[in-house]
């Protein structure tokens, strides 16, 4: 049973404070779990192995005793959110290259992690994502225009143009905005999650973050937060070995981000990340847990960035082809080893696959070329939706900026902006 596996390694873990000592009386001092002295000085670097979950082997096939936790329409749903998401991030990637919108992200290899947790959760826990959850956000709805309007920056995106691309929302599916700013929305999450606390809400609140953000100040100050005051909250980090160019052994010493869960007594599991059935049954298991006794719960996904940082890095500089390639290996890679699975079981051929990549592609295309003709946002939305009444610096700029347009109007391509 999973739940109880989950229990069980989250008991060791809690346990591993008191190895050696022989007994569980009362701890020595307030906020520790000391019970015994010693007279010889002890050095702890550690509180055991954190074993990792898998339960598809990379060749598709499910590891003994393990089988499908969801439906096969469930199981068709999330690869063909994976595949979109490999799909749009070519597209976008190589406009981005032609120049016709400026910045792109992809989320190549961290398809299972971001979409089998995504399918995991309930629609009403309120998401905080970063900005490498697209298999998350086509989950929980959002269509391809969305993702090109808000790459676009035109009057069709969400945020109003007012946000970097690959910064979306889905404010009436529980998702909150990407943040520009790396880390401060894990801060937020927890915050959430201790109202859903105490207004006795059987939701929690979700934070995603990689393991660059989780050397932030915002990432320690929100797990202690939730750690002391028992927020329902999971936070899912994304270890895909690098921040930018930083790989995790330039990042942090130590066992990961897990031993930072069980640093701040939090239940903590670490999961192969490009494993459907891990990423889906862990969060699955890590949600009721979280529900169930009113207290957070580390995710550690451990998966790999295959693309560029950004369209701003060039991942050749800090890296080989060599290593990149080993992880690229049939079956290693997160919808090759679905695939593989679905294939092996009679529900997927090489047919379906050409009729989907295809058909996504074409849906990227559409979009773009729709995105394209819309017009961009009016520059006076710059100035709303924070006060309900503009404070008059604001109000200063937002005259001024409108004064430069008019004296101005022949410098500028002003048919392109709504309103103007």
């Amino acid at each position: 049973d999973l739940s109880y596996s989950f229990c069980t390694l989250l008991g060791m873990y809690r346990r591993a404070a008191l190895r050696g000592t022989g007994c569980r009386h009362a701890s020595l001092y307030t906020g520790v779990k000391s019970v015994s002295h010693v007279t010889v000085p002890e050095f702890k670097r550690d509180v055991g192995e954190f074993t990792v979950l898998q339960q598809m082997g990379t060749d598709g096939k499910p590891l003994p005793g393990i089988e499908m936790p969801f439906s096969w329409e469930d199981a068709i749903r999330m690869y063909e959110c994976m595949v979109r998401s490999s799909v749009y991030d070519v597209a976008l990637n190589e406009m981005q290259r032609q120049g016709r919108i400026t910045f792109y992200c992809t989320n190549h290899g961290e398809e299972a992690a971001s979409t089998a947790s995504g399918a995991a959760l309930e629609l009403e826990d309120m998401v905080w994502p970063q900005y490498r959850e697209l298999g998350m956000f086509l989950w929980r709805g959002l269509d391809a225009q969305h993702v090109v309007d808000c790459c676009m920056g035109n009057e069709g995106d969400d945020a109003k143009g007012r946000a970097l691309p690959v910064h979306y929302m889905l404010p009436n599916a529980n998702v909150q905005v990407v943040h520009a700013v790396l880390g401060t929305h894990i801060a937020q999450a927890p915050g959430a999650g201790y109202a859903y606390k105490l207004n006795g809400e059987k939701r929690c609140a979700v934070a995603y973050f990689g393991d660059g953000a989780a050397s932030e100040g915002d990432a320690l100050s929100a797990l202690n937060y939730a750690s002391v005051l028992k927020s329902q909250t999971i936070f899912i980090c994304r270890n895909n070995g690098y921040s930018i160019s930083t790989p995790v052994s330039d990042q942090y010493a130590g066992d990961g981000i897990a031993a930072r869960g069980a640093a701040f007594d939090i239940p903590t599991i670490r999961i192969d990340g490009n494993d459907v059935f891990a990423v889906y049954n862990g969060v699955k298991a890590a949600r009721k847990h979280c529900v169930e006794n009113s207290e957070p719960v580390l995710v550690e996904l451990m998966t790999y960035r295959v693309g560029d940082h950004t369209t701003s890095d060039n991942s050749s500089a800090y890296r080989t082809d060599v290593e990149v390639q080993g992880k690229c290996v049939d079956g290693k890679l997160p919808i090759d080893r679905f695939r593989l699975y679905l294939e092996g079981s009679g529900k997927w051929n090489a047919e379906l696959e050409k009729e989907l990549r295809g058909k996504a592609q074409k849906e990227i295309m559409a979009a773009m070329k729709s995105g394209e003709q819309k017009l961009r946002a009016n520059p006076t939305e710059m100035f709303t939706d924070m006060y309900d009444k503009m404070p008059w610096h604001l109000q200063e700029q937002h005259d001024a900026m409108h004064e430069h347009i008019r004296n101005n109007r022949d410098r500028y391509n002003v048919s392109k902006y709504r309103g103007l």
